[in-house]
């Protein structure tokens, strides 16, 4: 019992309310979009950096590191999902607020406000270019195999003979880097922890990887809408620290007063 009552007296108090809603697409949303592929940026370096440091042959071990990577680079983009709910929120009380007094609005702002999609689509936005790059590469991606490498220089004297030469001569083929190859290298960028654990399962984890490379390169970006969703009940606790407070407030100076009435009527007696 005590601990339960411990735990309700110490659990933060949630004041919600009434706030104006907004539109789903605002002229901000181009702007948090490009941010968030900003974040893509960051995370490829800090895919290929972190990533190569912690290379592992273990497959237990290379789930539980890339996992944790790719958890890290999704709750940043929570937390900013969070802060800007919030801050949406927190804009659609005031023009609430406003609106009930009959004062003028801009429609600009009140489509500023808070919307439950907005945070989705900003999130699809920003994400645009890194799943049209990965779905451009998935739908060619083929299983890798082994490549013929250079010969040795022992065996160049055979290339004169006439039963081995047409043979050997496929050795001397030069390929250039072709398209697929840059969208491979870009897309293994983008998913990079993915293909750390697939490449332990051989070439058929590494076509799976590239197959589902448009979903995969989506998981950090699923952070913002979800912090995003966050944002009225963070607002919330907002009010409810505040009131939390003055409630605090308000007993500290009705005990100083009482301390204060009871040091007078003392006083008093004993003059």
């Amino acid at each position: 019992m005590q601990n339960q009552a411990k735990k309700q007296k110490n659990k933060r108090e949630l004041v919600y309310k009434p706030y104006h809603k907004g539109s789903w697409w605002d002229g901000g949303v181009v702007k948090k979009a490009l941010k968030i592929l900003l974040y893509y940026v960051m995370f490829v370096f800090v895919f290929v950096v972190v990533g190569g440091i912690t290379t592992t042959e273990s497959p237990a071990l290379a789930w539980v590191i890339n996992v944790l990577i790719i958890f890290l680079c999704a709750a940043m983009l929570f937390v900013d999902g969070t802060r800007e709910g919030e801050s949406q929120v927190m804009l659609g009380e005031i023009v609430h607020s406003r609106l009930e007094t009959g004062k003028d609005v801009p429609q600009k702002d009140q489509d500023r406000c808070y919307h439950p999609l907005k945070g989705w689509v900003t999130a699809l936005c920003g994400a645009a270019l890194v799943i049209v790059i990965a779905l451009a590469y998935a739908v060619q991606a083929k299983k890798q195999v082994y490549e013929l490498q250079a010969l040795p220089d022992w065996v160049t004297a055979y290339e004169k003979g006439g039963e081995v030469m047409l043979p050997l001569s496929y050795y001397q083929r030069s390929v250039g880097i072709t398209v697929t190859d840059i969208l491979r290298i870009v897309t293994r960028m983008l998913i990079f922890p993915f293909a750390q654990v697939a490449r332990l399962y051989g070439a058929d984890g590494l076509l799976l990887a590239d197959r589902l490379s448009p979903l995969l390169a989506c998981i950090p970006a699923l952070g913002y809408p979800l912090g995003y969703l966050t944002g009225p009940r963070s607002r919330a606790m907002v009010h409810g620290d505040i009131k939390t407070n003055t409630k605090r407030y308000q007993r500290r100076q009705r005990k100083a007063v009482k301390a204060r009435r009871q040091r007078t009527e003392k006083k008093n007696e004993l003059i």
